[in-house]
């Protein structure tokens, strides 16, 4: 390695420490830090973030500019209650995340063992955000099957995401997750994914299925990984749906169990 390369290797290390060291000292600094990473972890980079700004409605910090978010030493100073207010609505974190504490940053829904409750749930997502593409995908760890009797432990994920036109061409993803800590090894859970897959089904929404490093999704559910950038480290595919209808020939005894079990939980009554 040339010294050059040496020096560059050791300020990256000395600026990580100082990152971690300002984070946990600095309140102000920890909390444009979640800020940024927020935008970046959804495909916004930190020169693009002025562009989503609105032009109304932030009148407590006008003086905002694009260097400002270039670092979070120079953005601490300039947040305000609006801004943080406004970025969590536009990006759908936990607005209290921004603040530090044990608060997770993702947004969640979760009606276990009521799953039917999902379906007043997406019928109020159609009505606020009519014109995005929506889908259901579930997440679970890679090389586990659910379609068999003994699929193994780790975490059930269902991910709700909202994709609409973002800046220059891309899209931009809102996300949500619909469940809370549910587990592979407990029925109960695997059976309240299937009933919810058939309620996505039936109102015609996509749904998908991510195998994903186990370590990964356990940040994820411990609120140390943001849903966008979990969703970046898929590591293949299946189909929640089999489980709803599978192909022909593809019935199986287990598969039975696990839809007359969503059965019951989709004819419970609905929360008041």
């Amino acid at each position: 390695m040339s010294v050059v390369g040496e020096v560059t290797g050791v300020w990256g290390l000395l600026t990580k420490a100082w990152g971690w060291y300002a984070e946990r000292r600095d309140p102000a600094f920890r909390c444009a830090s979640r800020l940024i990473h927020a935008f970046e972890a959804h495909g916004i980079t930190r020169p693009q973030i002025m562009r989503v700004l609105p032009l109304q409605g932030m009148p407590a910090k006008p003086e905002l500019t694009m260097a400002d978010f270039s670092r979070p030493g120079t953005l601490k100073s300039k947040l305000s209650p609006q801004l943080l207010d406004w970025a969590a609505d536009y990006l759908n974190v936990q607005r209290a995340w921004f603040d530090g504490g044990g608060v997770r940053p993702h947004v969640v829904v979760d009606h276990y063992k009521q799953p039917a409750d999902y379906r007043l749930w997406f019928e109020s997502r159609q009505a606020q955000a009519p014109q995005v593409f929506r889908a259901l995908s579930v997440w679970k760890a890679t090389g586990l099957r659910l379609d068999e009797d003994g699929c193994g432990e780790g975490p059930l994920c269902l991910v709700y995401q909202e994709t609409s036109e973002g800046l220059d061409g891309a899209e931009r993803s809102r996300y949500w997750l619909l469940s809370d800590h549910w587990s592979l090894h407990h029925p109960p859970c695997v059976e309240n994914m299937v009933a919810t897959v058939a309620v996505a089904r039936s109102m015609g929404m996509v749904v998908t299925g991510c195998d994903m490093p186990p370590t990964k999704l356990s940040q994820l559910e411990a609120g140390k990984l943001l849903l966008p950038a979990a969703a970046l480290l898929k590591q293949g595919s299946w189909h929640p749906e089999d489980l709803v209808s599978p192909l022909p020939g593809k019935e199986s005894a287990r598969r039975q169990a696990l839809w007359q079990g969503a059965q019951r939980w989709l004819a419970q009554e609905h929360r008041s």
